[in-house]
């Protein structure tokens, strides 16, 4: 009789290589993860920037004799974006006026002269770690544009 090679893995090879995948998912799994709350993170305060520089061009061109001004509310910066900027937690634009949705709330303060943008996206992922989700996702400076500060980039 002819001895027939046996062709394939054994049991333990099979097992050892399932033992390295799932030793390599579980140290990438949570590296992407984090990137991906990062990611978002960074997306808002990048479009919080556009807008507040958008204002600003906005209240270049609507300059008068009289003086120039800001917009009654964001929605009237549309124009000004061939792709509005969208809240990367809600998927929502950023320039509703539906401040839960959009993360943001645009005052305009009397005589049309400046405004409060204020952040009010709640920090869903944690990025500070400490435990508390339903906190701003930025710290705020109390000046005539409230911009995000390092904690938000």
């Amino acid at each position: 009789m002819k001895n027939k090679k046996r062709r394939g893995f054994t049991l333990v090879e099979l097992l050892v290589v399932l033992l390295i995948l799932g030793v390599l998912v579980g140290l990438a799994v949570p590296r992407y993860m984090e990137a991906q709350k990062m990611a978002r993170a960074r997306t808002f305060a990048a479009n919080v920037r556009e807008i507040v520089s958008t204002l600003e061009v906005y209240r270049m061109d609507q300059s008068t004799a009289t003086g120039s001004y800001y917009p009654a509310d964001l929605s009237a910066l549309k124009s000004y974006f061939t792709q509005p900027p969208i809240n990367p937690y809600t998927g929502t634009s950023m320039l509703s006026s539906a401040s839960a949705d959009s993360g943001l709330s645009y005052t305009l303060e009397t005589g049309s002269l400046t405004y409060t943008l204020e952040v009010e996206q709640h920090d869903v992922d944690d990025l500070n770690g400490n435990d508390i989700t339903n906190e701003t996702l930025c710290e705020v400076d109390e000046v005539k544009l409230m911009l995000p500060t390092a904690a938000c980039q």
